[in-house]
């Protein structure tokens, strides 16, 4: 039944500043069998049609144009069509940046996390991660954040979204200490009757 099937079936959302450690998070619940979907990839299909490099600010401006366009949730819709290709019960959102996505992809019964640290701890994981996008010094970190987590780049408000999440996980010690965080959640979306939102 519609029910069972459900029950089986484990929709996570991230929600995270950037440098939080959402790719970690996506590499353990990768190890525990989940299949990972980022609502990015419809804007970095986009670019790559232009022939436009995955600089953030491309980034930024093609997701801005599509929400445009096509409205705030689309990445969101264009993520939930992508999933009905796999057969895969356990599936991790990444990449989710503003309420209307959120808003979505909660009546598709997806259970949102939140992820944070400081923005010291985050400026350090952004230098050794070396992306195209990271390489930036703090100053412009400080005002990428801003303009991110304000909601003043329309289409990304991380703040807002954060304070809409299900569960909330401070990732501001070791992998360790994080996968820790997350077995706990696990455990609470399998018992829900334990009481408590924050881990």
């Amino acid at each position: 039944t519609m029910k069972d099937a459900q029950k089986e079936t484990q929709l996570i959302g991230l929600v995270g500043t950037n440098g939080a450690g959402k790719s970690t998070v996506c590499q353990i619940l990768k190890r525990k069998n989940f299949l990972v979907v980022s609502l990015s990839d419809y804007i970095r299909q986009e670019l790559r049609k232009k022939g436009q490099s995955q600089t953030r600010n491309n980034l930024v401006t093609m997701a801005n144009l599509l929400k445009k366009k096509q409205g705030q949730d689309i990445l969101a819709r264009s993520a939930v069509i992508n999933i009905s290709k796999f057969s895969q019960k356990s599936i991790v959102f990444d990449s989710i940046r503003n309420t209307s996505e959120i808003t979505y992809l909660k009546q598709k019964g997806v259970v949102l996390w939140g992820i944070d640290a400081s923005i010291e701890k985050r400026y350090e994981r952004i230098q050794k991660r070396r992306r195209e996008s990271d390489l930036i010094d703090f100053e412009t970190f400080i005002a990428h954040d801003n303009r991110e987590n304000t909601g003043i780049s329309s289409g990304q408000n991380i703040h807002e979204s954060l304070k809409a999440c299900d569960y909330q996980l401070k990732n501001n010690g070791s992998e360790k200490d994080l996968v820790q965080e997350i077995d706990a959640v696990l455990k609470l979306l399998k018992n829900p009757q334990i009481d408590g939102c924050h881990v």
